[in-house]
């Protein structure tokens, strides 16, 4: 469950988690770029609500939603501002 989701420019994240407060931050850099880009983070983030670091069972709850989240990612890396 989310409780907060902020929009605030980060230098260099494109988004945030914290788990204990289940609050979510977004950058808002991401306006500029592709929606699916957009779409990874905020799956990225709301996995992390489920799973605190980047670890295989991370990873499957994102794929899971997303299957082709490595291509997500990558367009998201080759825009890179950050």
């Amino acid at each position: 469950e989310v409780n907060a989701c902020n929009i605030k420019y980060m230098k260099t994240r494109w988004g945030s988690c914290n788990v204990r407060t289940g609050g979510i931050n977004l950058n808002t850099l991401l306006a500029c770029w592709p929606e699916n880009c957009l779409e990874y983070i905020v799956v990225h983030e709301l996995a992390h609500l489920h799973e605190a670091n980047h670890s295989p069972r991370f990873h499957a709850i994102v794929e899971r939603y997303l299957p082709d989240w490595r291509e997500r990612k990558k367009m998201l890396l080759a825009f890179k501002p950050l």
